[in-house]
């Protein structure tokens, strides 16, 4: 598995109020795809009305 760095803009609504922020980390994945589609998972699994945009994986 290689060791893939990420960031991405996090925009999380919550009670009619939508605030945009960003996130980043690393993340553990065979390949680039898997990679992104695993924190997009993560980010959007972690609270209700928060939704991944601009993932990016290096």
């Amino acid at each position: 598995m290689a060791k893939w760095t990420w960031n991405a803009t996090v925009v999380e609504t919550k009670l009619g109020e939508r605030r945009v922020g960003s996130a980043s980390g690393e993340v553990e994945a065979p390949t680039r795809e898997a990679a992104h589609a695993a924190v997009r998972r993560d980010i959007e699994r972690k609270g209700s009305g928060r939704t991944a945009h601009e993932v990016r994986v290096f």
